[in-house]
């Protein structure tokens, strides 16, 4: 959802984490993205059309256990700093992603900004990972891909999908491999959708491998059980 024009009349809740969003932009006018994390269970403000390249492909990215899609850090001679994400991995690393244009690289001022942030970084026992137009669309597919399966992740949101998963894994595992068609077939025709929104669920938290960043999203993408 791209709220950079005026949209209808918002929640509570959407309505005061936009009026913060936008206060904080102040004159610059980078559009803003109110979107629903399957991997958080719940809603954020993105605030560029990179950051939401970002957040896509860091819900993708099965190695990630835990996101925050907005933090706020003290940073020595900076202050206040704001980043895309910081990131925790299941092999214990942690990194603090800072998502640009990549202009800032020829100028002198913002290189030394990224150098206090990298120092600072490191010091907490993390790195910090500058991210660029070049480094989102490196497989514009699994970008294409994982927009879709959000979507269908989130379209299923409020439904508890334990349920649908457990069933998913006892399938996939006993068959070793099974297809988006099929998977669609598992249960009643309305609840078709869940069980495509729970194979995404799995993928996405490294239970299936699939085929997502090779091929286009169909019936025949495949999910494969691992372990």
């Amino acid at each position: 959802m791209n709220v950079s024009k005026k949209s209808g009349r918002l929640g509570t809740r959407l309505r005061g984490k936009l009026a913060s969003a936008y206060g904080q932009r102040g004159h610059h006018n980078s559009p803003l993205w109110y979107v629903y994390s399957p991997r958080t269970d719940r809603d954020w403000v993105i605030r560029s059309d990179l950051g939401i390249e970002h957040f896509v492909l860091t819900e993708a990215d099965s190695d990630v256990i835990d996101v925050d899609y907005s933090p706020e850090l003290e940073i020595p001679a900076l202050g206040a700093v704001k980043f895309d994400a910081i990131v925790r991995y299941r092999d214990g690393a942690v990194q603090w992603h800072h998502v640009s244009n990549g202009n800032s690289k020829a100028n002198g001022e913002a290189t030394t900004r990224l150098q206090l942030l990298s120092d600072a970084a490191e010091h907490a026992g993390a790195h910090l990972l500058c991210i660029d137009h070049q480094y989102l669309n490196q497989n514009p597919q699994r970008l294409w891909n994982w927009q879709r399966a959000i979507a269908w992740m989130s379209a299923a949101r409020g439904t508890a999908l334990a349920p649908y998963m457990t069933e998913l894994g006892t399938f996939v595992h006993a068959r070793e491999v099974a297809t988006l068609g099929e998977i669609t077939q598992l249960g009643p025709r309305e609840r078709s959708a869940l069980y495509v929104a729970a194979a995404f669920r799995l993928a996405q938290q490294g239970d299936f491998n699939c085929d997502l960043d090779e091929r286009p999203l169909s019936s025949m993408t495949t999910f494969v059980a691992r372990g």
